[in-house]
């Protein structure tokens, strides 16, 4: 299962204050972003949600069951986060909420220029400069689980949202470009098929990480598989995906570690090795350093 960071916790609001059981909401104003704290203590079913702006909304505690138009509807969970577009109404079901389990999430609306004068800047100023990559959001991959990176940023804007601080609006409006570029990489990283399923410098290799994830991967391979420079092809992946090439192989052996974990009958040695680490220690350290757990207790739980 692929690894979520949840967003730091917010205290519920006290029950007498409640105005209502479901979706009770919390308003902070800042003057290029509002944030709301949602709050449902009792189960319900068929509740319609939209919003002003670049919605970003990820979960705190508890469950949802989102519905877009007329799509399936899906599992909302702490970890997670969705983005819509200004205008997009969905449906939303409270299988689980009451008293005992509130579902609490929060929600960011981002206003509309600032998300385009930020994308623009970064188009003219961190762009490949072989024009191979385009700093744009995907509302194709609208629901994605969180990397340590995205919660760090929503928990930045959060804090200082709830924050007295004469400068917190000059302190979100940094933290929204932050976002959004966290946003964007998150949403490459979680749309790895596209990028293989492309004609881009990287499909090469991502294949090619993906065929050898057990051998021994050299960067100079990867260089010239995307027939790039070694300082071009770092450029371009960190700006793609938020990571460097070595992180983002760690990342997907750690990945395989996890899937084989998963099986009991599989012990921490194989698991190391069936996924490409050569040094029992270091494959620990690194699983303690990304999971929060070692192997072992990840085994376990």
């Amino acid at each position: 299962m692929e690894n979520k960071y949840a967003l730091q916790s917010i205290n519920l609001s006290d029950a007498v204050k409640l105005d209502s059981l479901i979706e009770h909401r919390r308003v902070f104003n800042l003057a290029n972003c509002e944030l709301n704290i949602f709050e449902t203590c009792r189960q319900c079913s068929d509740v319609s949600l939209s919003h002003n702006g670049l919605v970003i909304t990820s979960m705190l505690r508890g469950k949802k069951v989102l519905y877009l138009k007329s799509q399936p509807g899906f599992d909302f969970l702490p970890g997670e986060t969705v983005i819509l577009p200004e205008g997009v109404s969905l449906k939303v079901d409270f299988p689980e909420a009451d008293d005992k389990h509130p579902v609490q999430c929060a929600t960011l609306a981002l206003d509309w220029k600032m998300v385009h004068s930020t994308i623009d800047f970064l188009n003219e100023n961190y762009a490949n400069p072989e024009g191979q990559f385009e700093w744009k959001l995907n509302f194709s991959k609208y629901h994605f689980f969180n990397n340590r990176e995205l919660a760090n940023s929503i928990n930045s804007l959060i804090s200082i949202s709830m924050d007295d601080s004469m400068v917190k609006d000059a302190l979100a409006d940094l933290t929204v470009k932050s976002l959004l570029v966290r946003v964007i990489q998150t949403q490459n990283l979680a749309a790895t098929e596209d990028v293989l399923n492309s004609n881009g410098s990287l499909t090469s290799v991502m294949q090619y990480i993906r065929e050898h994830l057990t051998e021994k991967i050299g960067i100079d391979v990867l260089c010239r598989k995307a027939c790039m420079s070694k300082s071009s092809f770092f450029r371009l992946f960190k700006i793609t995906f938020g990571l460097s090439p070595v992180e983002y192989i760690i990342r997907e052996r750690l990945q395989m570690a996890k899937n084989l974990l998963e099986d009991r009958t599989v012990n921490i040695t194989s698991a190391c090795y069936q996924s490409g680490f050569n040094n029992l220690n270091y494959f620990a350290r690194l699983f303690k350093r990304a999971e929060g757990v070692t192997p072992k207790e990840f085994q376990r739980s």
